[in-house]
């Protein structure tokens, strides 16, 4: 199976900005938040949107290679593919509580349910299993009805927020800490990504296929006509709320941009003939070791207290994420995939599922 690259550059990316943008957060005065503001807003396409996005696309992938291996192999079923997959999305759930305990005592966050993106991944994993065999068409209508349902379920909400009722309760396990990811707003992006995946894998991965022409015809067109009208309409709607994380128009104008992005990555990196190995270099770390950077720098946040203005900020970040890069660096020389909680991950998951 061929590994197409632009996934792997998006991820890093997406981790690399994560990591860049939490340490701005964590270490700036109240009179400087302005500048972690800008870059956060900016960046949202590459943020918590982006890594469910590319997770999506990631899980269609082994979806389809399964798929294939079970009509291949007698030792195989998409029963033990189901199981691997479960499991691996509630390994994750227990990893994303146990970070959320340890955030709460040590970082502040505020409880042990909310929505960090580990937590919306591991659950949006669960929603999409039953969503994989449908048709490309219909997963993108549930994506589009869950970002309009959203918006009418939490106005019906709302008026029971901290009631100790069925509503109040609901409304605390749908949208507590409403400005992370929140459940219904941003499983759409991971299926959405499934949809992304379905037709990169079939456009590399299938005989007989012209691949220009294929993804022509399936992603770039529609994507750079809806990816333009998402983005158009999400800064017109309501303006200025696409900068709102917690709005309908920033969902779309998010959305439109990744759809973009994904494209440029694609015929750069994948069918272009610019190669770009030193940037792509560092990144490949961030997307190696993506869920083991994600917990690993949250170690970054007790380096400083939030007291540095925009300067200090810039002149200290630098060097830190330079170093940091330059560990996993390291990291990948000696250890490989051994310091790669993915791979432990996936192994616990294919052993779970192999005794059930």
């Amino acid at each position: 199976m061929r590994r197409i690259q632009a996934i792997d550059i998006f991820r890093g990316l997406c981790i690399f900005y994560m990591t860049f943008g939490h340490m701005m957060y964590w270490y700036s005065a109240k009179s400087s938040f302005w500048l972690y503001e800008i870059v956060w807003n900016l960046g949202a396409p590459i943020g918590g949107g982006g890594f469910l996005l590319v997770s999506g696309m990631s899980a269609m992938i082994s979806y389809k290679v399964n798929l294939e291996k079970a009509k291949l192999s007698g030792d195989f079923s998409m029963k033990n593919s189901r199981n691997q997959y479960i499991i691996r999305a509630l390994i994750i759930l227990v990893i994303s509580f146990i970070w959320n305990f340890f955030g709460t005592l040590f970082m502040g966050v505020p409880g042990i349910w909310i929505w960090f993106v580990i937590q919306t991944i591991s659950i949006s994993l669960l929603l999409a299993w039953p969503l994989l065999k449908t048709s490309r068409l219909f997963r993108l209508f549930i994506c589009f009805a869950f970002w309009i349902g959203n918006e009418f379920i939490i106005v019906l909400l709302k008026p029971f927020e901290g009631q100790f009722n069925f509503f109040g309760i609901l409304h605390f396990i749908l949208y507590n800490v409403p400005e992370q990811n929140v459940i219904l707003a941003y499983f759409p992006f991971l299926l959405a990504g499934t949809v992304i995946g379905d037709i990169l894998h079939e456009a590399f991965n299938s005989e007989n296929i012209d691949t220009k022409a294929y993804l022509k015809r399936h992603l770039t067109i529609p994507s750079l006509i809806g990816g333009l009208v998402l983005i158009i309409f999400g800064v017109l709607f309501q303006f200025p709320n696409f900068l709102d994380k917690r709005a309908f128009s920033s969902h779309m104008f998010i959305f439109g941009i990744e759809l973009l992005l994904i494209i440029l990555l694609v015929y750069i990196k994948d069918l272009g003939d610019l190669k770009l190995k030193r940037s792509y270099s560092v990144l490949k770390y961030y997307s190696y070791y993506s869920f083991t950077i994600f917990l690993a720098h949250n170690i970054l946040y007790f380096l400083f207290p939030p007291i540095l203005n925009a300067l200090e900020i810039i002149l200290l970040i630098i060097p830190i994420i330079t170093l940091w890069t330059y560990l996993f660096r390291i990291i990948y020389r000696k250890l490989g995939k051994y310091a790669s909680l993915k791979f432990f991950i996936s192994k616990s998951a294919e052993y779970l599922a192999n005794k059930i």
